[in-house]
């Protein structure tokens, strides 16, 4: 009788996990990129227009860059198709992915960001490095202001 309850409870416990992560988007993703979106940190428009619809899917151009020169004494992050970091990157340092969202994504959003790392300034102090995200060749958003980041939301 134990036995049976238990398996009875874990049986709903599964299905209820199941359920929630289908209603997230999370069940039948595949290893493959995923879209990406950022907050609109310093982003006083809204991005361009998503593409026309592919299968359910709307393709953006997402690209985050670091400008600057020499090398960064701080590891560039970021977040867009995937997490990842750039550690001793040479400045400028770009990077451009295309990225298919869904009709759900559209509407939540899915955020993209960069951080871009430490410079040194004139005073021999470290900054951050100047950053900014373009979607679909137009500037969302920078860290202009002394920012550590650069952060938009895509919808």
């Amino acid at each position: 009788m134990v036995e049976s309850l238990w398996n009875g409870r874990t049986v709903g416990l599964l299905a209820a996990v199941v359920l929630a992560v289908a209603g997230c988007g999370g069940a039948g993703e595949s290893a493959a990129p995923a879209p990406a979106a950022s907050a609109g940190a310093g982003a006083a428009s809204q991005a361009p227009a998503p593409s026309a619809p592919s299968g359910g899917k709307h393709k953006r151009e997402v690209t985050l860059e670091v400008n600057g020169k020499g090398r960064t004494a701080q590891p560039i992050a970021y977040f867009a198709d995937t997490n990842g970091s750039e550690p001793n990157a040479k400045l400028p340092w770009k990077r451009t992915v295309t990225l298919e969202l869904t009709e759900a994504e559209l509407k939540v959003g899915f955020p993209v960001s960069v951080i871009p790392g430490s410079v040194p300034d004139a005073a021999g102090r470290l900054k951050p490095a100047e950053c900014r995200i373009l979607v679909d060749g137009e500037e969302v958003a920078t860290n202009d202001g002394g920012k550590n980041r650069c952060e938009y939301t895509l919808k």
